[in-house]
């Protein structure tokens, strides 16, 4: 499903739905200033691609996250922001966070507060540039992590140098955050980003857009995970299974009375990813386990869910079997309300100004960072980043490089009118 967006002239009024009640996006100018200088941007966005990519920064690698914080520090030093380092501060039995979260503070003259974000960190372990190096084919750009997030990061920083180069100052704070464990559910970082969030009128976020076409989305599932134990009793299986209770058949009903809570595209989905369960062939499993892939379209959609599920596994087939259910979110949902779609309004017109196209797309089905910003209460966009394809794939992942200087062009001017914006 794609939404189309218009802008109705008096002459359509009559046969266009028109909500009085709905604020108007004005009619977009372009900064040709701007847009030239972002024009003459391409071969500077490439070099900081490239020394990007060149920095191995998976999420658990501690050498590699280090380089890329000092760098991004003094990237943002040198444009006149106060830089200060958290540390992350979580993490579970499978996520890892390592290094420091960067946050910058720029004061302007006056005007609403900005803030930008993107991730430091990559799916990648160490090893991977030297399978898959940092390389420049025609209109593609190449190299682990290139879309996913480090093009985000070269926007925001290249997007701030055309607005210092414009003396552009009419601003409250911009503000930026750099994040080293977003793909590890931000584990240590998602308190930081929801109350820096807080501190700001508008928040941007670099997620990666497709290549063809580009566009933002009306949001990002939450993301959660449900684990089942179960403890059944042990019996030799082939002399006397009856006086067993088998823990491997409670959870085998289980995955068959909960298979309907999946509502398929658009909806909750619900997937039972592993199994575990018994030890030797001839004993009756007195132990087994079950793990589920959850993705809800809302927050209220996920907290109906737990309660069915809840009650699917109180309807147990084996009436001795212990069945413990645990459910853990490692990320919310993100749901684009008025005052998101209003920023989203702003951008599809920035783009159509200079002839280019945004579309809109329906929720997707990974999660974001965005999600943890909107737990602020202010406006979110997601999907800033640089057009780009194969993320996680490590030899195919890429951007367009023809794409730079229009998504420069975007930003820089999205947060000069929401600087000076009622």
């Amino acid at each position: 499903m794609k939404i189309k967006y218009f802008l109705a002239t008096i002459t359509e009024l009559d046969s266009c739905p028109f909500d009085p009640t709905k604020p108007v996006v004005p009619e977009e100018t372009v900064n040709q200033s701007l847009l030239t200088a972002a024009n003459g941007q391409k071969t500077a966005v490439l070099d900081t691609l490239e020394r990007l990519v060149n920095i191995e920064s998976g999420s658990a690698d501690a050498v590699g996250m280090a380089e890329m914080n000092n760098l991004l520090e003094q990237e943002l030093k040198s444009l006149g922001f106060t830089v200060t380092r958290h540390p992350t501060t979580g993490s579970t039995a499978d996520r890892v966070s390592v290094g420091d979260n960067i946050i910058g503070v720029l004061h302007g003259n006056g005007g609403k507060n900005i803030m930008l974000q993107a991730h430091q960190d990559t799916v990648y372990a160490r090893g991977a540039l030297a399978k898959a190096p940092f390389r420049v084919e025609g209109d593609l750009a190449y190299g682990p992590g290139i879309a996913d997030a480090k093009g985000g990061i070269a926007v925001i920083l290249h997007s701030l140098k055309l607005l210092k180069a414009q003396n552009f100052k009419d601003f409250g704070t911009i503000t930026v955050l750099f994040n080293t464990d977003e793909e590890q559910s931000s584990v240590g970082s998602k308190d930081l980003i929801t109350s820096t969030a807080k501190l700001s009128d508008y928040i941007l976020s670099f997620e990666p857009t497709s290549v063809d076409p580009e566009g933002v989305a009306l949001g990002a599932s939450g993301i959660g995970t449900a684990t089942v134990a179960i403890t059944g009793r042990a019996a030799h299986a082939g002399a006397e299974p009856e006086k067993g209770v088998n823990a491997i058949v409670e959870a085998a009903d289980l995955v068959l009375r909960t298979a309907d809570l999946d509502e398929g595209s658009g909806g909750l989905r619900f997937t039972w990813t592993m199994a575990q369960g018994g030890e030797v062939r001839n004993i009756v499993p007195a132990n087994a386990s079950l793990t589920a892939d959850i993705r809800y379209p809302s927050n209220d959609k996920f907290n109906s869910f737990v309660n069915d599920l809840k009650a699917r596994v109180a309807k147990q087939k084996l009436p001795e079997a212990k069945i413990n259910l645990d459910i853990a979110t490692a990320r919310p949902a993100f749901d684009v309300k008025e005052p998101d779609q209003l920023l989203i309004d702003k951008a599809i017109e920035i783009y159509k100004s200079i002839g280019y196209t945004l579309e809109v797309f329906p929720k997707s089905g990974g999660g974001t960072d965005a999600a943890f910003a909107a737990l602020s209460g202010n406006p979110v966009i997601e999907g800033l980043g640089l057009p780009g394809v194969g993320y996680h794939t490590t030899t195919a992942e890429y951007i367009s490089t023809e794409a730079i200087p229009r998504r420069l062009y975007l930003t820089a001017k999205l947060m000069m009118n929401l600087a000076q914006s009622n």
